[in-house]
Parts: C-alpha cells; sequence; structure tokens
C-alpha cells in the first residue's frame, strides 16, 4: 500500500515551521522537528522535503549553531506567569531577528555577485536603475 503524500508547503506553512524553530528548546534534531511539525500541522514531512526550502535549512542550521553554545541557565525561572512569558517572547523574537539577519547575509552575498556579473557582462548603473515601462491599463485587447 502507498503512503499518501503530504500536501505542498505553502508561506503560511513554511511561517509556521520557522516560527517553530525559532522558539525551539532543548536538542534539535531533524527527526524531532519533523515530529513537532506533524503534531502542529497534522501531515508528515521528510527531511529532504525541508532541505529543499533554503529558508528552513538555513534556519535549522543556525538555531542548531546557536543551541550547541548555549549552557543550560543556573538562575531560577521567574515566578510571575507574565515574566516567563516576556522572557519567552524576547527569547524568540532574539532568534528570529538572528535567523533574518543570516537570511538578510546571503541576500547581500547574492546581490554582490549578481552586480559583479552584471559589470563583467557589461551592464551599467544607468541600465539597471531604469524604470520599467508602465502597463498600458486603459485598453483591453478587443477593444479598438
Amino acid at each position: 500500500m502507498r503512503k499518501s503524500r503530504a500536501p505542498d508547503l505553502t508561506q503560511e506553512v513554511l511561517q509556521r515551521i520557522l516560527d517553530t524553530l525559532d522558539s525551539w528548546q532543548g536538542k534539535l534534531t531533524w527527526d524531532l522537528l519533523l515530529d513537532a511539525v506533524q503534531v502542529l500541522i497534522g501531515h508528515r514531512y521528510s527531511r529532504f522535503t525541508f532541505a529543499e526550502y533554503p529558508e528552513i535549512a538555513n534556519a535549522f542550521a543556525l538555531k542548531k549553531e546557536s543551541l550547541r553554545g548555549t549552557l543550560p541557565r543556573t538562575r531560577g525561572e521567574p515566578k510571575d506567569e507574565r515574566l516567563r512569558a516576556a522572557l519567552q517572547q524576547a527569547d524568540r523574537l532574539r532568534a528570529k531577528a538572528d535567523r533574518l539577519q543570516a537570511e538578510n547575509d546571503l541576500l547581500n552575498e547574492q546581490f554582490v555577485t549578481w552586480a559583479i556579473n552584471a559589470e563583467r557582462k557589461g551592464v551599467t548603473m544607468d541600465m539597471l536603475n531604469a524604470p520599467l515601462a508602465k502597463p498600458n491599463r486603459d485598453q483591453t485587447k478587443g477593444a479598438k
């Protein structure tokens, strides 16, 4: 009997996976992430599916690296529930900011590659900065 295929990842599902990674605490493995996503979304994806999405692969590697360097906290947890929630939110937002900074660095690196390649092909800055032609929205195809 053949297994049913999980649906393709939408932007919404992708964002939920990234949010899960941003808020991850403790040991992180692909299997643990896949289990958490299955509980969250209701479908089982494979590690190879996640590895095809650079956002997930980069966020996973970044989170794994950040968890590798952290030591367990020796201070006690605050008793106030609101303070604990605020600290957890701050940790989540810090992890998200780190992930977005890493993505931005990769995009900047890609931009520099494109700029150098464009310069080698003789494309000038004036050509790159030329405004795009405006679409003619006043006429329909059939009207004369």
